[in-house]
């Protein structure tokens, strides 16, 4: 009950932010949409939670957001070539179809490497169009004033 709390008021509080500086900022008048990061951090023991994120990156792509997708924490396997089928949420697609169509649409996907290590993912494993970071730059090149980051 009280994580429920706290997760509550973390999004409201990042929704707030988020609205308030999409208002202030000037891109926002311009028609530019904020970019969308999903911060990926639950692996193949929450899928429910790993296939959201996913979603709500489909979403972002539809709305015509930049989608930035980070593979972080737990989800480093999930960005492995050749992603087992079961590896899914219950009658959804199979999570590497899912990752694949979103490469498809444009978002961009990138792996912690500290991650990938604990994770036992090597950079030779991930899926097409998936990078490990090289540098913060991969990632902090994506995150600006106006950008909405959602962590699942």
């Amino acid at each position: 009950m009280m994580r429920t709390f706290w997760t509550v008021l973390a999004v409201s509080f990042l929704l707030l932010g988020a609205y308030v500086t999409h208002a202030d900022h000037p891109a926002a008048a311009d028609g530019n949409k904020p970019t969308l990061v999903i911060n990926l951090t639950n692996g193949a023991d929450d899928l429910h939670a790993v296939v959201m994120g996913l979603h709500f990156a489909e979403h972002g792509l539809a709305d015509g957001r930049e989608v930035v997708i980070f593979f972080n924490v737990k989800a480093p396997p999930l960005a492995r070539k050749g992603l087992d089928d079961s590896v899914r949420f219950k009658e959804m697609p199979p999570v590497r179809d899912m990752v694949a169509g979103l490469v498809k649409q444009g978002a961009k996907m990138v792996v912690c490497p500290m991650c990938a290590e604990i994770t036992g993912v090597k950079e030779d494993e991930l899926a097409p169009g998936i990078e490990m970071i090289q540098d913060r730059k991969q990632i902090f090149d994506h995150l600006h004033a106006d950008s909405v980051v959602f962590t699942y």
